[in-house]
């Protein structure tokens, strides 16, 4: 084991490029308990997959459910099964550095729920994040809109400006025009909306987020003016029952839009591909990284950052990367996924694309804890990787330790110009924000990303 490679990668903050962290105000309401922080994240999908019944799931991250050791107890069988997976491992890792828990077992979390440290108290998030994962700032997915007061004033939370609706073919009409005040009757004023959505948040926002991938393919081609116009009057009129023909129309339509956006405002553009959450539901064909090759073709001033790494379609991902100078790739959820294929994946593309198109972590987690075990995951293996790296003798030590430096911290900082950015979040007020015009950029949430009912 290289000693200094590993103090850096262990002592180093480290940029998370993607996660859905909750808002302060539902994650407190929340009452999180031990059972909560440690398995409600992805874990309860290989769970569900080793043969765990939902009811189950639901009363082990429910803290209103009773006792902790009967809950775990339920579930033990399962756990079992799923000991090596990646998800499992990010588990024990977050039971580890939180609650000192070597052993998963309903006494160890009994005794830890005794002295549980953290049950959703106020700062809560901010020093899990901040001083348990090391992490030195999250860009957050609301999976809605607008953005969230709460990100005014301060640098850590970032957040991304979400367009999923638009690129489904589905825009949340009730809630665009409640938010912008403006009736949205004509593909000129679907259109206009659009440039206001970024004209006010831009300044804000970090990214822009779709993970229209959940919803349809993620191929794309040119729509006419007519044809977008005439798919419009047919979805809203028949809103969830519109034809696939309709919103795949409508929706390619505004994935030229909100690429035009992106470019104008500097934005980068986040895309899910590959890989999908939860359970019995993976149309693979849909989730390729090269159906997006149109749309990046089209738009060669925007900035595509594909996520995932397109698992398990992987060297498509890397193809793109290559070629394209307008696409990068986030590593985000990958660890945990399979973490053997990320470190092999990192290898592969290092040795066949720019450095500074890659991000190597982001959790993906709704809780902060759950963001814990990723980190340390993610830390952990990118430290085996390196290390093989230098072993084979591909890499020096101190080679290695530069290019940990630029992963984990100053590739973010340089490819979203976080200097900027935190600056004006840190010196935003609402009297500032009000002065620019942008308060309609900003309101509360009437519910939390968990419930957003996107994944």
């Amino acid at each position: 084991m290289s000693t200094e490679l590993t103090d850096f990668i262990y002592s180093s903050p480290m940029c998370s490029t993607h996660e859905h962290t909750e808002y302060e105000h539902y994650y407190c309401a929340s009452k999180p308990d031990v059972l909560t922080q440690l398995f409600d994240n992805y874990v309860v999908h290989d769970l569900q997959s080793a043969g765990a019944a939902e009811e189950q799931l639901a009363a082990l991250i429910d803290p209103g459910s009773g006792d902790v050791g009967k809950r775990f107890r339920d579930i033990q069988s399962y756990w079992n099964n799923i000991q090596h997976t990646g998800y499992a491992e990010a588990v024990k890792l977050t039971a580890r550095h939180l609650f000192s828990i070597d052993q998963l077992t309903p006494d160890t979390v009994t005794t830890a729920q005794q002295s549980n440290p953290y049950p959703g108290t106020e700062g809560e998030r901010l020093t899990i994040l901040k001083d348990v994962a090391g992490l030195d700032h999250v860009q957050i997915d609301t999976n809605s809109r607008p953005l969230p007061h709460e990100m005014i004033g301060q640098d850590f939370f970032l957040y991304d400006l979400n367009m999923f609706d638009f690129a489904a073919g589905n825009p949340d009409f009730n809630q665009i025009e409640d938010q912008l005040g403006e009736k949205i009757g004509s593909l000129e004023a679907l259109e206009a909306a659009i440039g206001t959505l970024f004209a006010i948040s831009s300044r804000y926002a970090v990214a822009v987020k779709t993970q229209h991938a959940y919803a349809r393919t993620l191929k794309w081609s040119p729509r006419s003016n007519e044809d977008a116009a005439l798919a419009l009057q047919k979805v809203r009129q028949a809103r969830s029952d519109a034809s696939e023909a309709d919103r795949l129309c409508l929706g390619d339509w505004c994935l030229s839009r909100i690429a035009e956006q992106c470019a104008a405002h500097n934005l980068p553009w986040k895309i899910h591909t590959g890989y999908f959450a939860k359970n019995n539901f993976m149309p693979t064909e849909n989730l390729r990284a090269g159906n997006l090759d149109g749309l990046i073709r089209a738009n060669p001033r925007t900035r595509f950052v594909l996520m995932h790494i397109a698992y398990p379609h992987s060297d498509e991902m890397i193809a793109l990367a290559k070629h394209y100078a307008n696409v990068s790739v986030d590593m985000c959820w990958a660890w945990s996924i399979n973490p053997l294929h990320a470190s092999d994946f990192l290898r592969r593309y290092m040795h066949a694309a720019p450095k500074n198109k890659l991000f190597i972590f982001g959790g993906d987690a709704h809780l902060p804890a759950a963001s814990v075990g990723y980190s340390y995951q993610c830390r952990d293996w990118f430290r085996r990787t390196l290390q093989k790296e230098i072993s084979e003798g591909f890499l020096a030590e101190n080679q290695a330790i530069d290019l940990a430096r630029f992963f984990m911290a100053d590739n973010p900082y340089d490819y979203y110009d976080l200097t900027s950015k935190k600056d004006n979040l840190r010196s935003a007020t609402a009297e500032i924000v009000k002065a620019h015009g942008h308060e309609k950029a900003f309101g509360f949430p009437p519910k939390g990303i968990r419930d957003s009912g996107k994944a």
